[in-house]
């Protein structure tokens, strides 16, 4: 039975794989064709602002899903449904998304006629406006890309060493958080992003306690 259940899974991973490569190149595609537009000044400002809060938003959203799934799982919390590998293939899709969104959000903030320099954006501190909130969100950018290519590295790093560096995503979520909220763009998405991490990390700690007990009493 393990035998034929591996393929399969593997099938469906490099389908889920295939899906978001897909999706994410057209994704990037038109994003890429607008920052060009945008660049040249061809592109209507509101277009522009819009794009440059979407992509935010959205990548923030996509972040919030990431943390809380990857929180879940390992727990029985989510429906059995789901097996492990595709719990883990989505929960990577999702996380990819989400970089490439806070990428292409921050690209759009070096263009158009409120465009900050490379360094306001990539180095935290040197924004003259908003410095605080630029910071975070660069903090943000820094740390959720330490996850990803650290993850990519995890056949060198260890895989002890490469799930304490993933846990560098909780980090990134908080920056964004504050980036958002002193940039000026509070509301309920980030109250109630907040709270799902929060609730699925309080979650996954529980687990962990419990296994440890069990283990104790066993012992």
């Amino acid at each position: 039975m393990t035998t034929l259940l591996g393929p399969k899974r593997r099938k469906r991973q490099n389908g889920t794989q295939a899906l978001a490569d897909l999706l994410t190149g057209l994704l990037l595609g038109l994003l890429v064709l607008a920052w060009g537009m945008a660049y040249k000044g061809t592109l209507a400002e509101g277009w522009s602002r819009s794009l440059l809060l979407q992509t935010g938003q959205f990548g923030y959203l996509l972040l919030a899903a990431s943390c809380t799934l990857g929180a879940l799982i390992g727990t029985r919390l989510l429906p059995a449904v789901f097996s492990r590998s595709l719990k883990t293939g989505w929960h990577g899709v999702v996380s990819g998304f989400a970089l490439t969104l806070s990428l292409i959000h921050g690209a759009f903030s070096l263009v158009g006629p409120r465009a900050l320099s490379v360094s306001a954006v990539l180095v935290p501190g040197l924004s003259s406006v908003q410095t605080y909130g630029m910071a975070a969100g660069s903090l943000a950018l820094w740390l959720l890309a330490a996850v990803y290519v650290t993850y990519a590295l995890r056949a060198r790093l260890g895989v002890r060493a490469s799930r304490v560096l993933h846990l560098l995503a909780y980090p990134a979520f908080v920056g964004a958080t504050l980036h958002a909220v002193w940039v000026g763009h509070p509301g309920p998405l980030y109250a109630l992003s907040s709270l799902a991490v929060g609730l699925a990390l309080a979650a996954r700690l529980l687990v962990i306690r419990s296994a440890a007990e069990r283990r104790s009493q066993a012992a």
